[in-house]
């Protein structure tokens, strides 16, 4: 798990709070995109940080979790 992973684990409530849903892009362990998309959200964030793959991830919703325990 690098550095960027780190930063979604801490982070993760307030992710699902905020993001819900959504995709969001870690890069240098800060958020550098939000959208609906995959595909979309790398695009921004690799032109945030050309030489570095982001960390990517759809945020679920709270009701995706409660089927999970």
């Amino acid at each position: 798990m690098d550095k960027d992973d780190l930063w979604v684990v801490e982070h993760f409530s307030e992710l699902v709070t905020q993001y819900a849903g959504k995709y969001v892009a870690v890069v240098n362990e800060t958020l550098v995109a939000v959208g609906d998309s995959g595909k979309e959200v790398e695009d921004k964030a690799r032109q945030v940080e050309p030489n570095k793959m982001p960390s990517v991830l759809r945020v679920p919703r709270e009701e995706d979790m409660a089927c999970l325990l």
